[in-house]
């Protein structure tokens, strides 16, 4: 009888799934220090999830705060390699949910001549933070700086610097189809690009 009565009231052992291992990611971390000393884990409406590549000590997916900038995604993934060409990147750009960031190799990137930046503080381009790039991909050729520009399909930096010299000279674009007036551009190359433009 006392033998039953143990077997009732034993504690179960603990369930096989607690005995199976589960691989960890590599994150940044999600909790916050609060002023008593306790942290909390933060909900998942303030994180974001970006990929961080190229010359970076650890590639990988990371989870930062919703407000965080290219330089937080640079250090959860542990710094720039000695290879890193810096200059080209904004480091103060900030981020969005399932954004990449590429810090390319020194020498790989052509430094394309910009009119900025000025001495003293350069604000971000009119239009918002994402600059003349919208978040569908779409660049407005109003307002797009060559580095915008150079990334369209079928242009690179001596035409995105013609549509540069075009706006400079002749105002702005009222339509895309002004772009046909842009020393290099004709009807195939425009198709090529117009689904990525706006004015």
């Amino acid at each position: 009888m006392v033998v039953g009565v143990w077997w009732v009231v034993r504690v179960p052992p603990p369930p096989l799934e607690a005995s199976i291992p589960f691989a960890t990611t590599s994150v940044a971390s999600n909790t916050v220090a609060s002023n008593t000393g306790e942290t909390s884990a933060l909900p998942s409406s303030v994180n974001i999830t970006v990929y961080v590549s190229g010359e970076v000590v650890k590639p990988g997916v990371y989870v930062l705060l919703a407000t965080a900038r290219v330089i937080d995604a640079l250090q959860a993934a542990g710094g720039a390699t000695n290879h890193a060409d810096l200059v080209v990147v904004n480091l103060a750009a900030p981020l969005v949910d399932a954004a990449q960031v590429f810090i390319p190799r020194m020498g790989s990137t052509p430094r394309v001549t910009l009119p900025r930046p000025h001495a003293g503080i350069n604000l971000p381009i009119a239009g918002g933070s994402a600059g003349a790039t919208s978040a569908a991909g779409i660049v407005d050729i109003n307002s797009a700086t060559l580095f915008d520009l150079d990334a369209l399909p079928g242009v690179g930096p001596s035409t995105a610097q013609a549509i540069i010299d075009y706006r400079v000279a002749n105002g702005p674009y009222a339509s895309v189809n002004d772009l046909l007036n842009v020393r290099g551009i004709g009807p195939s190359k425009l198709a090529a690009m117009r689904a990525r433009v706006r004015v």
